[in-house]
């Protein structure tokens, strides 16, 4: 399932930290987006309350966001 989001609070991780394995510290490079940055996405997980699990499809990268930190767009 794909989703048009946008960040709607600046939002900064660690790549790596939404991958559910053991090698998940494989690439521990930080990424960020601005507040207002749109973007498409893959849906892995959405049923967390705290944090939604998206691979960003412009970077290829998994990234874990909480749910009031991104709107979904029409």
């Amino acid at each position: 399932m794909y989703w048009k989001i946008e960040i709607t609070e600046p939002h900064c991780g660690e790549l790596g930290e939404a991958i559910r394995h053991e090698d998940h510290g494989f690439a521990m490079e930080e990424y960020s987006y601005e507040a207002g940055h749109q973007m498409e996405v893959f849906v892995h997980d959405t049923a967390d309350p705290l944090w939604h699990i998206f691979t960003d499809m412009e970077s290829g990268h998994r990234v874990k966001i909480p749910a009031e930190k991104y709107r979904k767009m029409a």
